[in-house]
């Protein structure tokens, strides 16, 4: 996605201003240039007040998001991230972090006629996962290490979906953030979907910016942030994607 170059506070043209992000599935990605992505893409566009004319979002596997990440001079934008999923020192310092953009959570999903609460590691073992290929796993990944649980990986979300409800894998993750979109666009999925009431974990999403951005618009990026839950257009965006009114309330909100 396009949308024409970031301008230094001199006027002079500094190239688009660079998205990147892993997450290809909704609520993030719904359909060619469409999803929350390029809503932010195109919000970003609006509000930077000259700063920022252009934006691209590029979408990419997670280990060359990481690589290109870890590059010198490196100058652009990473979105609804963690500090905690980049905690190397060097990552660390090379890297702004905006105020939360987003709480969210991760769901435990199974099947209705053999449903799991969520309790812990402990509720996983002996169990089959469905995962999501270049995902990481924290707390799972080492019990399939240890042959504790299986993980059978699909290329995308809704695969993944497909996968639980054909009973092939007793349960999978999805974020609070992508239930509302599944629950109105994968037939059967409230007759015969199982939400655990305890999420698997509860984080913060941010915006990840490059230190070496220029700095009135690296500055005006993170204020931007701070605007978010206020902003009439943002929270009309934020309705459309069923994100508003959930238990993964938008902070800063007026």
């Amino acid at each position: 996605m396009a949308l024409g170059a970031t301008r230094t506070v001199a006027g002079r043209p500094a190239g688009p201003l660079k998205l990147i992000s892993y997450y290809d599935y909704p609520p993030f990605v719904t359909g060619p240039q469409q999803g929350l992505s390029f809503e932010l893409a195109a919000w970003l566009q609006q509000r930077a007040e000259g700063l920022l004319e252009s934006v691209e979002l590029e979408l990419l596997p997670r280990r060359r998001v990481d690589a290109q990440v870890r590059q010198a001079q490196w100058t652009g934008l990473v979105p609804w991230v963690s500090p905690a999923w980049f905690p190397t020192p060097e990552q660390a310092q090379a890297l702004v972090w905006s105020a939360p953009v987003m709480n969210d959570e991760d769901l435990v999903l199974s099947l209705k006629r053999q449903p799991i609460e969520f309790n812990g590691t402990a509720s996983l073992r002996g169990r089959k996962l469905g995962g999501i290929y270049g995902h990481v796993y924290t707390d799972a990944d080492p019990m399939v290490a240890r042959g504790e649980l299986q993980r059978l990986d699909s290329f995308t979300q809704e695969a993944n979906l497909r996968r639980l409800l054909e009973g092939r894998v007793d349960l999978v993750f999805l974020s609070r953030s992508g239930l509302a979109w599944w629950r109105q666009r994968l037939p059967g999925f409230d007759e015969q979907i199982h939400v655990a009431d305890q999420a698997r974990m509860r984080y913060q999403r941010h915006l990840m910016l490059s230190r070496d951005l220029p700095e009135a618009l690296r500055e005006r990026l993170l204020h931007l942030v701070q605007t978010m839950g206020s902003d009439s257009q943002w929270r009309e965006v934020m309705r459309r994607y069923g994100l508003l009114g959930q238990s993964a309330e938008w902070l800063n909100s007026a």
